[in-house]
């Protein structure tokens, strides 16, 4: 049995809940599936895959394993991708994370540039929050990620951007008198933010002035917050780089004191990178203003 092609088969039903699910992605029947998977867990000697009424979940054996499947599916791919590297051609598969705001700035530009000149790459994005992100470097289930500087020094970061953090409210409301919003005034409105697990950098400017605020509502998504905040339900801070995709009925400023997120590329080591990772780095890193 081709065991590199059943860690493919598993990992994919793990990923999507569904044994069905990863037959449509692979190619493969039903049955074909469950001969497959029956057949490994014979051979290695225990369950990888429970049914449940959602489809299928890891057994805990399989999680343990789940970190080297990845890796040796991670290392197969970076294998032919040096291949490809030597013989002159960018192919392969890349699985990148990303915020919203990355998304809309930053993946529209990589994505235009690759599929004019590299059709066979193929671009894995998920929409996530840092702690997710961070976790998906971690455990192999992404190849880069379009993040904020992680609190944690476990991974390797390529910074890339200042992006100032901005104070929005309807463009009705008291704060607009201010040239520049001082950090204290925030603790004096009601705030609608993103949760703290989706973006760190805003927890990190209340947790330097010294404050908690006041959070009627809480979302995982930016343009959702900026929605709300226009119908005078509270303010927020935010990225500048989501304002300027988001035109509507409020406005912003600095704050007082100034902060910024440092916004790059996140991946578990640059130094044992695949040259398709390497080269996708690369164009960010001249590319992206």
């Amino acid at each position: 049995m081709n065991t590199n092609r059943i860690i493919k088969v598993l990992l994919t039903a793990v990923d999507n809940g569904s044994l069905t699910r990863a037959g449509e992605i692979l190619g493969y029947t039903q049955s074909n599936l469950t001969q497959m998977t029956k057949s490994f867990e014979n051979e290695i000697g225990f369950p990888l895959l429970i049914k449940t009424k959602r489809g299928v979940e890891p057994t805990e054996e399989m999680k343990l394993l789940i970190p080297s499947m990845r890796a040796i599916l991670t290392q197969e791919e970076r294998f032919y991708q040096e291949i490809d590297s030597i013989r002159g051609i960018h192919r392969g598969r890349i699985r990148i994370g990303t915020f919203v705001s990355t998304s809309t700035s930053w993946l529209p530009q990589l994505l235009s540039f690759f599929q004019a000149n590299y059709p066979d790459v193929v671009f894995e994005v998920v929409e996530s929050g840092q702690d997710e992100m961070f976790n998906g470097i971690r455990d192999g289930s992404l190849d880069i990620a379009l993040m904020s500087r992680p609190e944690q020094d476990t991974i390797d970061f390529i910074p890339i951007l200042e992006d100032p953090m901005m104070v929005v409210f309807s463009d009705r409301h008291d704060l607009s008198s201010f040239d520049y919003v001082p950090v204290e005034e925030l603790a004096k409105y009601p705030m609608v933010l993103t949760y703290q697990s989706y973006d760190r950098d805003v927890r990190r400017i209340f947790d330097e002035a010294g404050f908690e605020p006041e959070v009627k509502y809480y979302f995982k998504d930016d343009f959702a917050v900026l929605s709300t905040v226009q119908y005078g339900l509270g303010i927020s801070v935010l990225p500048e780089l989501i304002i300027e995709k988001f035109p509507g009925s409020y406005d912003s400023r600095m704050l007082e004191p100034e902060a910024y997120r440092t916004l790059g590329i996140g991946i578990r080591s640059i130094k044992d990178a695949g040259p398709l990772a390497r080269f996708v780095i690369d164009y960010i890193k001249k590319n992206i203003k």
